[in-house]
C-alpha cells in the first residue's frame, strides 16, 4: 500500500509542475503532461541518490524530499495564491478578454476559449482505449491461473519474464547500476527505466502484480491521450486527431484480406483468429504480414516501448511547439524530457534526435532571427548532452561498442518475399495507400516533420540496430505513427470535400473498417488468451518466497537457461545463464552459447566437477526444478543430489548449497 502512495505522490509533484510550466493550458493537457513530468522524475530522478545510495529507501526519500524542494521554489516564485488556483482550476488562465491574436497564441486553447479537448472526447475515445489496453493486461500479467499459480496471455509469455527479472532483481538487490540478473558478472546494459519505476513500487511493499500493473494503466492512460493531443497539434482537427488516435491503437494492415480467402476453401481458416497461437491478421508470417497491432504486441509485452512512446509523444509535442512559438521555456523543457530518454527507450531518443537534427536546419532556413533560434536550439542540445551523454556512454555504448551484433548493413528490413511498394501496402494498410496524396496535400509544416520521418525510415531501411532485425520496427512505428496523422488529416479534408455526396457514410465507414479490422480482430485474440498460459506453478512461488528470504541478495544461482525462472523472474536473484530470448538479443550471444553448454556440462558431471565449476563462476546454489529435468539438453547425475547440501525443496524444486 505504501508503495502505491509513493506513486501517487509523485503524480501529485508531476500535476503541480506541468501547472507552473503550463499555466495557459486546460486540466486536461495539464493533467496529461503532468502525468509525464511524473514518470520523468520517478524514472530519471531515482539516478543520481542511488549512485551514492544504491536502490534503497534512503534514495527515495531523497528524491522525495528534492522533488517537494522543487515544488516550494516554484509556489514561491508563483506565489501561493496563484499556484492554488492554479491547481484547482478546470480551464487554465481565461483568454476571455483577450485580442483575438494574442488569444491564439494560447497554446491548445483556441481564440474563442475552446480547448482540443473535452469530457465527450475523455469519455468516449480516451477512457474506452485505455479499458480495453487495461483489460488485456489485467489477464496478461501474472494473472490467476484456474488450476493455481500465475499465468499470461499469448504476447506476454516470453517478454513478461524479462521484465519481471529487471522489477525483481533492482528491488532486491538494491546495485546501482543494477546488475544484468539473467548473466550473472555482467551489469544491466539494456534500457530498464520503466522497470525500475515498478522496483520503486514493489520496493516499498507492493506486490509485484500490482507493481508491474498500478503504473502500466496510468501509463495506457496517459498513452492514449498523449496520441490524440500530438495529432491534434499535428492535423488542427479535432475529427483527425479521433480518428489517429481509433486507427493507431486498432492499427493493422490488408492481413484479414488472407483470412477471408482461406475461408472459401476451408471454413475453418477464420475461427483460426481466435484460438491458435499467433494466427491473426497481423502476425501472418508466412504470408509477409509483420505489421503488428500496437496494442497487443507492441504495448501490452513490451515496456520499454510503452514508455518510449509515452516520452516520445510529448517530447514531439513539445518541438513542434517550440519551433513555432519560439518560446524558450519549451525547448527548455523539451531538453529536460528528451534527456530522460536513453535509457526508458533507446529508438525512441534515436527517432526523436534524428527529427531535431532534421527539423533545425528546417525551419533554420526561414527564420529572420537565426542567432536567438540557434541560441535555443544550443540550450535545448546542451540539456539533453548534459543528462544523456552519461547513460549514453556508461550504458549504450558499452552494449553497443565493438559488439558486431549492433549496427549491421541490411536493406529491406524484413521483407524477403514481396515487391518492395507491395510489402508496406499490405502491411501499412490505408495507411500506405493513401499516404501520396496525403503527403501533397500536408501543410508546409507537417512537411518538414515528414522530412524528418523520411530520415528515420531511410536509417532503418538500411541499418540493423540490434541483433534482431524486427526490433527495427520500433523506428518504423515512429513514422507510421507521423504519416497515420497526417492522412487522418487529409480524409477528414475529403469529407469535408464530399459533404454533398451521396454514400459519403458508407464511403467512411468502409475505410474505418479496412483501417481497424485486422486491429479489432487481434485484439479480440489476444484477450481470449488472457490467463491462458501457466507460466509458474505454486511450487514455483513458494520457492521464489524462499529464496527472497532466506538467500543473500547477491547470491548466483545455477538453473536452465528456460525463460521461465522463478529465481530471477519471481526471486530477483541472478543466474548464470538465462534464455537466448534475452541474452542472445541483447548483444550476449557469444557469452550466452559459452555458457549454456558449461551450464549443461556442470549439471552433468561429477559432484567434484560441479563444486569446482560453482566456486570458479561464483555460483553459491544450483536450482534442480521441473525445468532441469524436462530439458533434454540437460542429464543430471544423481551424484549431485545425493551428496550436495539440500537446503529447501517444494514438490519438484529443489536448492542445494555450493559448499
Amino acid at each position: 500500500m505504501f508503495g502505491i502512495l509513493v506513486y501517487l505522490y509523485f503524480l501529485f509533484i508531476g500535476y503541480a509542475y506541468s501547472c507552473y510550466v503550463f499555466k495557459e493550458k486546460d486540466v486536461y493537457f495539464r493533467g496529461w503532461m503532468g502525468g509525464i513530468f511524473a514518470h520523468a522524475v520517478l524514472m530519471m530522478g531515482i539516478v543520481v541518490p542511488s549512485i551514492f545510495c544504491g536502490f534503497t529507501y534512503l534514495s527515495h526519500i531523497i528524491l522525495t524530499a528534492l522533488s517537494a524542494l522543487v515544488l516550494l521554489y516554484l509556489i514561491k516564485k508563483s506565489g501561493w495564491g496563484r499556484f492554488r488556483a492554479l491547481l484547482c482550476s478546470v480551464t487554465g488562465e481565461s483568454t476571455e478578454g483577450l485580442p483575438k491574436e494574442k488569444a491564439k497564441k494560447k497554446g491548445n486553447v483556441s481564440a474563442a476559449g475552446e480547448s482540443c479537448m473535452d469530457w465527450k472526447i475523455l469519455v468516449f475515445l480516451i477512457l474506452p482505449i485505455t479499458l480495453i489496453i487495461a483489460a488485456l493486461m489485467t489477464n496478461h500479467i501474472l494473472a490467476p491461473y484456474s488450476g493455481g499459480g500465475y499465468a499470461s496471455g499469448q504476447s506476454t509469455y516470453g517478454d513478461l519474464q524479462m521484465h519481471l527479472g529487471f522489477i525483481t532483481s533492482i528491488a532486491e538487490q538494491g546495485a546501482f547500476p543494477p546488475n544484468y540478473v539473467f548473466l550473472s558478472g555482467y551489469k544491466m546494459n539494456y534500457p530498464f527505466f520503466v522497470d525500475m519505476l515498478s522496483s520503486s513500487l514493489y520496493l516499498f511493499g507492493t506486490p509485484l502484480r500490482w507493481a508491474v500493473l498500478i503504473p502500466s494503466y496510468v501509463m495506457s492512460f496517459l498513452l492514449v491521450g498523449g496520441l490524440y493531443f500530438l495529432a491534434y497539434k499535428v492535423t488542427n482537427r479535432k475529427g483527425a486527431a479521433v480518428l489517429a488516435t481509433v486507427f493507431f491503437f486498432f492499427c493493422g494492415c490488408f492481413g484479414f484480406s488472407y483470412f477471408f480467402e482461406g475461408a472459401k476453401a476451408d471454413s475453418t481458416a477464420f475461427t483460426r483468429i481466435f484460438t491458435e497461437y499467433y494466427q491473426t491478421p497481423t502476425n501472418l508470417n508466412d504470408s509477409n504480414i509483420r505489421w503488428s497491432n500496437t496494442i497487443c504486441d507492441m504495448i501490452i509485452p513490451q515496456r520499454t516501448t510503452m514508455a518510449g512512446w509515452l516520452m516520445f509523444m510529448p517530447a514531439l509535442w513539445l518541438l513542434l511547439d517550440a519551433v513555432k512559438s519560439k518560446s524558450r521555456k519549451m525547448y527548455i523543457t523539451l531538453g529536460l524530457l528528451a534527456g530522460c530518454m536513453p535509457m526508458i527507450h533507446t529508438h525512441s531518443f534515436l527517432g526523436l534526435g534524428m527529427i531535431c537534427a532534421v527539423m533545425f536546419f528546417m525551419y533554420l532556413i526561414g527564420e529572420k532571427n537565426k542567432k536567438e533560434y540557434v541560441i535555443n536550439w544550443v540550450i535545448f542540445g546542451g540539456i539533453v548532452a548534459v543528462m544523456a551523454a552519461p547513460q549514453l556512454f556508461y550504458w549504450t555504448f558499452r552494449q553497443t561498442s565493438g559488439n558486431e551484433s549492433f549496427l549491421n548493413f541490411q536493406f529491406n528490413w524484413v521483407n524477403h518475399n514481396d515487391p518492395y511498394l507491395w510489402f508496406y501496402l499490405k502491411n501499412w494498410g490505408i495507411t500506405a495507400l493513401f499516404a501520396a496524396p496525403a503527403v501533397w496535400k500536408a501543410s508546409r509544416d507537417n512537411k518538414k516533420l515528414l522530412a524528418g520521418c523520411l530520415f528515420i525510415f531511410a536509417a532503418a531501411e538500411f541499418v540493423l540496430f540490434q541483433p534482431n532485425e524486427y526490433d527495427n520496427n520500433k523506428l518504423f512505428y515512429i513514422v507510421y505513427m507521423i504519416l497515420l496523422m497526417v492522412v487522418c488529416d487529409w480524409f477528414m479534408y475529403m469529407w469535408d470535400a464530399l459533404k454533398n455526396v451521396k454514400g459519403r457514410a458508407y464511403l467512411g465507414a468502409a475505410v474505418v473498417t479496412a483501417g481497424t479490422l485486422s486491429g479489432a480482430l487481434t485484439i479480440i485474440r489476444e484477450f481470449r488468451s488472457g490467463a491462458q498460459y501457466r507460466i509458474y506453478d505454486e511450487d514455483d512461488i513458494a520457492m521464489a518466497e524462499y529464496i527472497k528470504e532466506n538467500t543473500p541478495a547477491d547470491a548466483v544461482f545455477l538453473t536452465s537457461s528456460d525463460h521461465l525462472n522463478p529465481v530471477a523472474s519471481l526471486a530477483g536473484r541472478s543466474i548464470y545463464v538465462g534464455s537466448s530470448l534475452y541474452v542472445y538479443f541483447h548483444g550476449l550471444g557469444d557469452e550466452y552459447y559459452e555458457r549454456e553448454s558449461a551450464m549443461e556440462e556442470a549439471y552433468g558431471g561429477s559432484y567434484e566437477n560441479l563444486t569446482e565449476f560453482c566456486r570458479e563462476n561464483g555460483i553459491d546454489y544450483v536450482y534442480i526444478g521441473s525445468n532441469e529435468r524436462n530439458n533434454s539438453e540437460i542429464d543430471i547425475n544423481a551424484d549431485i543430489t545425493d551428496r550436495l547440501e539440500l537446503v529447501h525443496s517444494e514438490g519438484e524444486e529443489a536448492i542445494y548449497k555450493v559448499m
